[in-house]
């Protein structure tokens, strides 16, 4: 009970805490009307460009992904439209839990060292 949690753990949990909450906003963010559209176009981009270096593919592959969805989505695609809103939503709720859960840890263990 009493132990204390290493310092490079708290930080990687408020990084994670915050990423997320953060990433969370900007999925939603990129479902809305033409700023979304904009930024679908943008995130998609920018994570092609990311996949080039083989450290980064996997995270490039992820914002492409995310883009793709975000216009899928804003272009009002008959089914497939309502299908990437969903997933765009579910991830963006799923990313606001996780960074609320990583930062709900980070506090606690934080308040322990005190």
């Amino acid at each position: 009970m009493g132990d204390l949690v290493p310092r490079n753990t708290l930080v990687k949990q408020a990084l994670v805490g915050v990423g997320g909450i953060v990433g969370g906003i900007a999925l939603f963010s990129l479902g809305s009307g033409p700023v979304g559209l904009v930024l679908g176009i943008a995130a998609a981009a920018v994570g092609l460009l990311v996949t080039v270096s083989k450290k980064d593919r996997g995270t490039g592959l992820v914002l492409a992904g995310a883009g793709a969805l975000a216009l899928i989505a804003n272009l009002k695609i008959p089914i497939l439209g309502g299908i990437a809103g969903f997933l765009l939503g579910a991830g963006a709720i799923s990313l606001l839990v996780a960074g609320g859960y990583s930062l709900y840890k980070f506090i606690k263990n934080l308040l322990a060292r005190t």
